[in-house]
């Protein structure tokens, strides 16, 4: 044999063997769990004991003895034990940054409440104490963070009103109250005296005259008293007119670990950013370019009916757009950070003294005794309430202290009110077309049943006017639908975005709701406050109707609405069943008081399938990215999460459902990146 042959047919051996070599070192996984329960969320749910991840993907999926064959010197193995493994959980509608504390520099101090319930007397106090602490420049603010909102009503004989109460603390400081669910504020004087116009940008303070000229196009957002002057509450956009500091870039910078931190140890690999401008996009560029992220992240920018129109005037379509384009163009690039969605807002809240919730039917007005317990409810329909609608006089004045004499009740609670809408029909419709003509998923907070028989309007003309699109736009909260709406949301096949742990009792929050919405003949007898019959009972978070109608039911935990962590497992146990047990009577002091269970609408618990997928595959399809996560498969990024509990067994007894909440994350696997190690 020549040389010349000898060589090529060493050559052809060693690139059979070469070639072999490269295929099983192709092959070998960087990480394999093995020895675990894969619960994979799969079409077909199937099962594995074993996943094993190469780069930024998961490998194989299947038995341990399989997995163990790609296993390589440089291969860790994780041995499970049993646990189950999961795919990263996704949060389709948070305000994450919201959730850690920037640092400030004297613009801001923030006293934190903590969703405490309190007194005006223990709010002021409170303030003063932190006032005392703070380190404000001379146009520092003071914030009460976390106030609880129906602390609002919580005023005494010492300060009748919160602004009395706040300009007790200060009358040279601005002072604003955060009410935990981001719709309600407290203010005092000086933060009224630093309210600019939207249109304008003018420093314009807030007066009753004001009220009445300047802002009339916004006076909805401000109560007042007898006189027609702020009387320290406010709501919504209200917040925007004050303009109390914000956070920046600067003052993230140096707490960004704490958000890296807390949603790997929630488990969650993928989320929603509900609401973002351009101050909170800077803050996800830096931590893009920088390395930072350890999730994936859709950004929603806010078009603001009351800045690009809609509400009074007609939505400039082209500068809501031009917006929206900006945004998506700035992470375009991106692996990790995309700006193709929008958000609005469709509605409010439903709570009392807010109210901005739009309702298909009237806010009922209830009556409450010297006892605090509710006396009977006005007669909105009865000829006193008619005459009081027509005749303006007895709104204030002589007239409206001998109205309330007589009735016991104020004339203005003669109102038929039904909440607000952000849009009216016709702008949402514009606005939902116009962003799914240019590729937007839009993202809706409708919150009453009236904002989301109206936000299904609006994708249904977007669908006439563009065809079906297939962008899954989708309605956050859905706290009330109709009957006739959950049947339309199947049809449609839109997704939804409640929090599921706020289907369950909350005493002192359902006060604010439930009386409003049924007639209800006590506070404090549990069985009826929560009557499941009537308007609550039965459009109250209908989810199971949803998903039976064809509904996509996805999970958002609306942190730090409620409390700051996103808590998903505290989600899931509520969506299974909605119920818990509260004090038998709330006003006894008893240390060990009588318990009874409370159900919210118990025929819409879910299964312990519906909430997996709500949190993983429906998660995904939710923020369109189905192809690369939400299922544990071959092909998909590797993100996933190995937990210390057994949910499976917690799920079938209703004894140990609420334990799935103390659920803990033990391994967090971003893109193939353990960003969490807890075993």
């Amino acid at each position: 044999m020549t040389p010349t042959k000898l060589f090529t047919r060493a050559g052809g051996v060693c690139a059979l063997a070469c070639g072999l070599a490269a295929a099983v070192q192709a092959e070998t996984a960087d990480l394999i769990i093995t020895n675990g329960r894969v619960i994979t969320m799969d079409a077909g749910r199937s099962r594995a004991s074993a996943v094993a991840t190469r780069g930024r993907d998961i490998l194989f999926v299947g038995t341990a003895e399989e997995a163990a064959a790609l296993a390589g010197p440089e291969t860790r193995v994780i041995d499970a034990g049993g646990r189950i493994v999961l795919p990263g959980l996704h949060d389709v509608h948070i305000h994450p940054l919201h959730t850690i504390e920037p640092e400030y520099n004297g613009e801001r101090y923030d006293c934190n409440f903590q969703g405490a319930s309190v007194t005006m007397d223990e709010t002021v106090a409170r303030l003063r104490s932190c006032l005392q602490e703070a380190d404000l420049t001379t146009d520092g603010w003071l914030v009460g963070q976390f106030f609880n909102p129906p602390s609002l009503l919580s005023v005494t004989e010492t300060y009748p009103t919160v602004r009395a109460a706040l300009d007790a603390v200060s009358s040279n400081i601005p002072i604003q109250l955060e009410g935990s669910d981001g719709h309600a504020f407290g203010l005092n004087t000086a933060a009224y005296r630093m309210a600019r116009h939207p249109e304008t940008g003018e420093r314009l303070p807030l007066t009753a005259d004001s009220l009445t000229g300047a802002y009339a196009a916004y006076a909805e957002y401000f109560n007042t008293d007898a006189g027609g002057a702020p009387d320290g509450t406010a709501k919504d956009f209200a917040r925007h007119i004050i303009g109390a500091p914000v956070a920046g870039l600067e003052n993230f910078k140096p707490v960004l670990g704490q958000l890296t931190d807390l949603m790997a140890a929630n488990g969650i690999t993928s989320l929603q950013d509900a609401m973002v401008g351009e101050d909170l996009a800077d803050v996800y560029a830096y931590m893009d370019a920088e390395g930072l992220l350890d999730f994936r992240v859709r950004l929603n920018t806010h078009i603001d009916s009351n800045l690009f129109g809609g509400r009074t005037r007609p939505l400039d379509m082209q500068a809501a757009l031009k917006a929206a384009q900006s945004m998506r163009a700035r992470f375009s690039g991106s692996e990790y950070v995309r700006g193709d969605g929008v958000k609005l807002f469709v509605d409010g809240v439903v709570e009392h003294p807010t109210q901005t919730a739009a309702m298909l039917n009237p806010y009922l007005e209830p009556v409450f005794g010297a006892d605090g317990d509710i006396s009977g409810y006005v007669d909105l329909d009865g000829a006193d309430c008619r005459q009081a609608r027509a005749d303006t006089r007895m709104r204030s004045g002589p007239a409206a202290a001998a109205f309330q004499a007589e009735h016991g009740f104020a004339a203005v609670r003669c109102d038929k009110r039904y909440g607000l809408l952000e849009f009216t029909p016709d702008n949402l419709s514009r606005a939902v077309t116009g962003f799914d003509k240019a590729g937007f998923t839009v993202h809706m907070h409708a919150l009453g049943d009236k904002a989301v028989q109206v936000a299904l309007d609006a994708v249904e003309a977007a669908r006439r006017s563009n065809g079906l699109s297939g962008l899954p736009h989708n309605l956050a909260h859905i706290q009330f639908v109709a009957p006739e709406d959950v049947a339309r949301i199947g049809e449609m096949g839109i997704a939804v975005t409640p929090t599921l742990a706020w289907a369950v009792p909350f005493w002192e929050y359902d006060t604010t709701v439930n009386p409003y919405i049924n007639e209800v003949d006590s506070l404090f007898d549990m069985a009826k406050l929560y009557r499941q019959d009537g308007i609550w009972g039965s459009r109250v978070y209908p989810f199971r109707s949803i998903k039976a109608a064809g509904g996509l039911l996805a999970a958002g935990s609306d942190a730090p609405v409620d409390v700051p962590s996103p808590q998903p497992f505290v989600n899931m146990a509520a969506g299974l069943i909605r119920g818990d047990l509260l004090p038998a009577d709330p006003r006894a002091e008893a240390q060990d008081p009588e318990l009874v269970p409370v159900m919210v609408n118990p025929d819409e618990v879910l299964s312990l399938d519906d909430v997996l997928a709500a949190y993983t595959i429906n998660g995904a399809i939710a923020m369109g990215q189905q192809e690369l996560t939400g299922s544990i498969e071959p092909g998909k990024r590797a993100d996933l999460i190995m937990i210390d509990t057994d949910i499976e067994r917690l799920s079938q007894d209703i004894s140990t459902i609420w334990d799935i909440a103390q659920t803990g994350v033990l391994l967090t696997v971003f893109d193939g990146r353990i960003v969490r190690d807890k075993l």
